[in-house]
């Protein structure tokens, strides 16, 4: 009896042990992985390189040290003093080339048509009804 308590007891833990689990591996674990991917980028940079702020500034890095950057904003190259934790990116070269490839891929495609030649006479007509027209606008507005 008291075998058939413990089996139930564990049983009815069974849901929310899968689902504490499911949040580990679906949530808890790549914020952490990434979370030490931006720290290992913080640490590693250097004179030079260019980064985006949480703000969404993008700059230049003009002097680093333990806790602060002095970034040059672009476009106008104006300094700023910012904390190292307010670096959300490193920008390469590589991923900027890589975005604008990426950027490509989701342009709509754009269809071409051929242009048809267009009958002289046809187009003075439509001159000159446009002609036309205006001149009766501007009497309308006279009177």
């Amino acid at each position: 009896m008291q075998n058939l308590f413990s089996q139930q007891g564990l049983m009815s833990f069974l849901p929310l042990i899968v689902i504490v689990a499911a949040m580990y591996f679906l949530l808890i674990r790549p914020q952490s992985k990434q979370r030490k991917k931006i720290e290992e980028q913080r640490n590693n940079m250097k004179i030079g390189d260019e980064v985006i702020t949480a703000g969404g500034f993008y700059g230049i890095i003009s002097a680093i040290d333990d806790e602060n950057v002095v970034l040059e904003m672009l476009p106008d190259f104006q300094k700023l003093m910012i904390r190292k934790a307010s670096i959300v990116q490193v920008v390469t070269p590589a991923e900027d080339a890589k975005d604008d490839v990426d950027d490509d891929d989701d342009a709509p495609e754009v269809e071409t048509v051929e242009a048809q030649p267009v009958d002289s006479s046809e187009a003075e007509d439509a001159k000159g009804e446009d002609k036309k027209e205006k001149d009766a606008e501007v009497e309308a507005k006279e009177v």
